[in-house]
């Protein structure tokens, strides 16, 4: 059990939200060793200073791991029944919702909180870091929503925030720089598997319809659902059924499903500390990491600066700026910008202003969760890093 428990603070500790966790107690969790990527090829685990990484394989969960090809991107991808079930119930479950208990469809859900001050903050800092970045630089916004926006009841969801009402008037106050409204998307798609029953975070697949709506945005190539190779996982329980403890979960577990690009074998990939040295050579997928912490798969951690060379020739450098939403975009880009690096603001230890410049940055991402994008605190690193 205690395997299974340092899988789940994994997860947690990758999760950019904090809604249902206040920030205390996840400094709390923080000092856990987190299983994280092979210890050769990664720093440690994010918000271990003192300890670390290890490896750990849960021993007490079942999974079959297959290996398939997607469908067509028209072809439906309905990989889960997601529709509103007959039950509309809803309960509050340790400072969660815990919505459809006893169908197929329970899951778990953060409370969406948002204030007009806090979205007017965060369009005034990118757009400041926009400013600082100069002319040549494009600079991009995408807040994602959580799964209350597409999966709250319908009685809750009357008196709830509207995430894409609140989105839009954040993207409506920007001025040196872009939002990218995935909202819409997502909600086309909603009965496809796009936000994990028993963890915070969405799915890759949500993550595959956001990329490609900032892809066409920035104006770079975008490839089909259909040339990625689709991973399957099965039996995942996340952050929800872990940490907030909310056992019931446990009556229908996640499929985890992430997708590897036709060009997995060429990235180069590096990972570099938070002050930008001490670069190892490593790889993208961390398909080792147990089924618990399936969402560590793509990159492993947040704690670290990750370089990707991709071979594409259009002399477009991405820097994504995230939260641990963001870890689920980066295989979807792979194939749009000859370089990628993805930075998490809580873990960087250097001017950002400086860092964009010093890498040859053309376009910035910032990209985050909504409870993130509702956090005055986290907002607050966008100006702290730029002025360090």
């Amino acid at each position: 059990m205690r395997k299974r428990l340092i899988a789940a603070a994994a997860a947690l500790l990758l999760c950019g939200c904090g809604s249902n966790v206040p920030d205390h107690e996840l400094s709390a969790k923080e000092t856990t060793t987190a299983q994280t990527a092979p210890s050769d090829s990664k720093p440690r685990k994010s918000g271990d200073d003192s300890k670390p990484a290890v490896t750990t394989a849960p021993t007490e969960t079942t999974t079959t791991t297959t290996t398939t090809t997607a469908p067509p991107e028209d072809a439906g991808m309905v990989m889960t029944t997601t529709a509103a079930p007959k039950k509309q119930n809803y309960d509050y479950v340790n400072g969660c919702i815990l919505a459809y208990s006893g169908t197929p469809q329970m899951r778990a859900m953060e409370q969406y909180f948002y204030s007009t001050d806090t979205g007017a903050y965060l369009a005034k800092s990118v757009d400041n870091f926009a400013k600082k970045a100069g002319s040549g630089v494009n600079v991009y916004l995408m807040v994602i929503p959580t799964a209350t926006e597409l999966y709250c009841p319908e009685e809750l969801a009357n008196d709830s925030l509207d995430q894409t009402v609140c989105t839009q008037e954040i993207y409506s106050k920007l001025k040196n720089s872009k939002g990218v409204l995935v909202n819409g998307i997502l909600k086309k798609h909603k009965a496809e598997y796009l936000y994990s029953r028993t963890d915070f975070h969405w799915q890759p697949l949500a993550a595959y319809y956001a990329a490609k709506v900032f892809a066409e945005e920035a104006g770079v190539d975008f490839p089909l659902l259909n040339t990625y190779e689709a991973v399957e996982r099965h039996g995942f329980l996340g952050g929800f059924y872990y940490v907030s403890n909310i056992t019931s979960l446990s009556q229908y577990p996640d499929d985890f499903t992430y997708y590897k690009p036709a060009n997995v074998d060429k990235l180069k990939v590096k990972y570099y500390d938070r002050a930008f040295t001490s670069g190892v050579e490593s790889r993208l997928f961390f398909e080792d990491n147990g089924v618990d912490a399936s969402y560590t798969v793509v990159l492993g951690t947040d704690d670290t600066i990750a370089e990707i060379k991709t071979g594409v020739k259009n002399d477009r450098v991405l820097v994504l700026s995230k939260d641990s939403y963001g870890n689920a975009l980066t295989p979807f880009l792979t194939q749009s910008f000859s370089k990628i690096y993805v930075i998490d603001h809580r873990f960087f230890e250097t001017n950002t202003i400086d860092f964009i410049k010093k890498v040859g940055a053309t376009d910035v991402l910032f990209a985050y969760n909504a409870s993130s994008a509702g956090n005055p605190d986290r907002i607050a690193l966008i100006e702290q890093l730029m002025n360090r």
